[in-house]
């Protein structure tokens, strides 16, 4: 079974086609380009900030720390956002920062 080719020389494969080739080269490099180009946008729309300005935080915890978040969330009726919100306010407040969160 032969390798499959790699766009990363994909233009320099393109190009070097004989001047009379048919114009599927032009619309395939054109395509790529356009598909680079909406690629591009997504990413930079997902590190966007919501539009209220606020940004994510991500945090790895262990399975039962997560139970016990979800858990204490549960019982006050509340969502995790809410929880979460809540512990960072605790930590401004600890080390003599307004609560902002």
């Amino acid at each position: 079974m032969s390798k499959k080719p790699s766009f990363a020389n994909l233009g320099a494969r393109l190009a070097s086609k004989p001047a009379g080739a048919p114009s599927e080269a032009t619309s395939a490099v054109e395509t790529m380009e356009a598909a680079h180009r909406a690629e591009a946008a997504t990413v930079a729309g997902r590190s966007a900030r919501q539009p209220d300005g606020r940004k994510g935080i991500l945090v790895r915890a262990r399975p039962e720390a997560w139970k016990a978040l979800k858990l204490i969330a549960l019982d006050g009726e509340r969502t995790l956002q809410d929880v979460m919100t809540e512990a960072i306010n605790d930590v401004l407040a600890k080390n003599g920062k307004p609560p902002v969160a």
